[in-house]
């Protein structure tokens, strides 16, 4: 546990170290599902408490069946007025297939799949993601507070547990 918090902690370093807010263009390698194609955090996202910050999720779990089928998109929260990509994470039958990254100034995002998936027809294979076996970030359901627990005066669900 402690070498995955390490590990998610070094990531979040370099991506705030690597520069400028990216734009997120049309992200490789996913399926051409409305939830693949956030550009920004929607009003309903969810907010979760990170080592190194907060971040944003979309969709929250009320949302997400456990045969679901579709994108699950994080945005990394920081000084910069809106929060930026960091991953998308594409779900088939509540199974992750594959993961689109973006670092802070990069010139294309990071893909990778989950070894033993087979893909769609169509979808050129990437590298295997590594470390992301058991990581919370990369589980269907990831807990979190309501948008609003980040705001100035946090409603009182902020008090409880993150659902």
């Amino acid at each position: 546990m402690k070498r995955m918090k390490v590990a998610v902690l070094a990531m979040i370093a370099l991506a705030y170290a690597a520069g400028a807010r990216p734009t997120q263009p049309s992200l490789p390698g996913l399926p051409g599902l409305p939830s693949c194609a956030h550009a920004s955090a929607p009003e309903d996202a969810g907010l979760v408490a990170t080592p190194g910050g907060f971040m944003l999720v979309h969709p929250r779990n009320a949302d997400l069946p456990d045969d679901y089928t579709g994108c699950k998109t994080l945005w990394v929260m920081d000084v910069d007025p809106e929060p930026w990509h960091w991953a998308t994470l594409w779900f088939r039958d509540g199974r992750l297939q594959r993961v689109v990254s973006t670092s802070r100034g990069a010139s294309a995002p990071r893909v990778c799949d989950m070894p033993g998936m087979a893909l769609p027809e169509g979808f050129a294979p990437a590298p295997a993601c590594e470390g992301l076996d058991d990581h919370p970030w990369a589980a269907l359901c990831l807990p979190s507070w309501p948008r609003a627990c980040a705001g100035d005066a946090p409603p009182a669900v902020c008090e409880g547990e993150p659902e």
